[in-house]
């Protein structure tokens, strides 16, 4: 009896032992996971990536991505329409955010029904400023196949929208679940501008022409710059950077010699800064293209508050702001923020000045013509009307004498041709007969 009682002793002996050195086991190997930075940076940087890639998409479509121009019939008449309090492409856009897009199909491919569905009463059309892909609008793989649009149609159903493709006249519908577009129906009806226009078809799209001599408001903002340093920490960090000062005006400043940024130097009263970023180009589709750019332009740290995509040209794609649903152009027709892939870089080229805050309206008006007048000024002046892809209406931003920090938005036409844009007053200074035949040999 007493053998056994030993014996039993002994075994729980060993028990309490194992036990206890599994418990101490399991403290040191928590405490080593639960200081590792390494471990831990890779849970958090696989977590960062993937919610980064989700918010990307997000914020591209419903920021930067959206429509900036609304158009409505009444009474057989197309106008404009806008309203500063009762936004209708800010509308479109929080209503997108709740919608199940579905099937996607061809409705038609026809010119002539392509216009009649331009001039059909019954649709309010929202448009972007340029083609974007179906696949960054409806965020499903399903629905992309290289597929783009510029034009939107809502109809009175809100079981579908309908996509249109200026330059393929190609129609697109997309059945839809859980839209309501009952709120945009009644902004349009009662927006409180409504201005008369037509569709003309240009050289790549259908393009807004208003009918009349219209005036045009000229606002003004407090504006805002922000230091070198600024720009050189969020784009090339605060340490190993270097400047190199030229006699041109500029210093470069770099991380290495793959990634630089050039500013102008104070007292030129420039305002333009160039991104580059050294590296192979990837062979991007379009969508993917228009998202990369996003990136960078959230980089820059720039106020987004009014900043929308405004236009693609091959693999230059730039984003401006849209004051009273008009783009605003710096530097006489220079866009806020342009960005470029090419074959071995990607560039960003940018203007620092900010809009910040807006001064009430004093009034100032400037008075521009119908755009039929405006198109035959440049034909007759030699300009190709097969060449001019855009005439528009949009700010000229000019700086006010009268305060450091003051700019005044001038209402202006600006007009695209041969991939350039330019203000009417330059086109008209502009030698076209030396630049037809520069293009006419180029095309050769």
């Amino acid at each position: 009896m007493i053998g056994m009682k030993f014996k039993f002793k002994f075994g729980d002996f060993f028990l309490l032992v194992g036990t206890l050195l599994v418990f101490s086991l399991s403290i040191v190997l928590w405490i080593f996971i639960m200081t590792n930075d390494q471990y831990f940076s890779h849970i958090n940087q696989t977590s960062s990536v993937a919610q980064q890639s989700r918010n990307r998409l997000n914020n591209s479509i419903y920021d930067l991505y959206i429509p900036t121009c609304s158009y409505g019939f009444k009474n057989g008449q197309l106008y404009r329409l806008y309203d500063a309090k009762k936004n209708l492409p800010l509308e479109f856009a929080k209503e997108l955010k709740g919608i199940k897009f579905k099937n996607l199909n061809v409705v038609s491919t026809s010119r002539s029904k392509y216009e009649r569905m331009l001039n059909a009463p019954d649709y309010i059309q929202l448009t972007f400023p340029d083609e974007v892909s179906i696949k960054l609008f409806t965020k499903q793989n399903t629905l992309e196949n290289g597929k783009k649009f510029r034009r939107v149609f809502i109809s009175n159903s809100d079981n579908r929208l309908y996509l249109g493709n200026d330059e393929t006249t190609t129609v697109y519908r997309i059945d839809l679940a859980r839209a309501n577009f009952t709120k945009l129906r009644s902004y349009a009806s009662h927006a409180h501008s409504m201005t008369p226009v037509k569709l003309v078809r240009l050289k790549d799209y259908y393009e807004v022409f208003y009918t009349n001599a219209e005036r045009w408001r000229v606002y003004s903002y407090l504006t805002n710059n922000q230091t070198d340093s600024y720009f050189v920490s969020r784009l090339l960090g605060t340490t190993n950077v270097t400047a190199h000062s030229s006699k041109k005006g500029w210093i470069t400043y770099s991380l290495n010699y793959y990634t630089k940024l050039r500013i102008p130097k104070s007292g030129t009263k420039k305002h333009d800064l160039l991104y580059t970023k050294y590296e192979k180009s990837k062979n991007l589709a379009m969508h993917e293209r228009l998202l990369d750019s996003v990136d960078y332009v959230h980089k820059l740290g720039l106020s987004e508050q009014d900043l929308r995509f405004f236009d693609t040209n091959g693999m230059a794609i730039s984003y401006t702001n849209y004051i009273e649903g008009l783009p605003v152009f710096a530097e006489q027709h220079t866009p806020q923020i342009k960005t470029s892939f090419t074959p071995e870089s990607m560039q960003v080229a940018f203007n620092n000045i900010d809009l910040q805050i807006p001064i009430p309206f004093d009034g100032q008006t400037r008075s521009l013509p119908s755009t039929d007048t405006v198109l035959q000024e440049l034909t007759n002046q030699g300009l190709k009307r097969d060449q001019i892809q855009r005439i528009i209406v949009g700010f000229r931003m000019v700086k006010d004498n009268s305060h450091d920090h003051l700019a005044n938005l001038i209402p202006t036409y600006y007009v695209k041709a041969y991939n350039r844009w330019q203000s009417l007053s330059e086109w008209q200074k502009q030698d076209l007969t030396a630049l037809n035949k520069d293009n006419k040999e180029g095309a050769q």
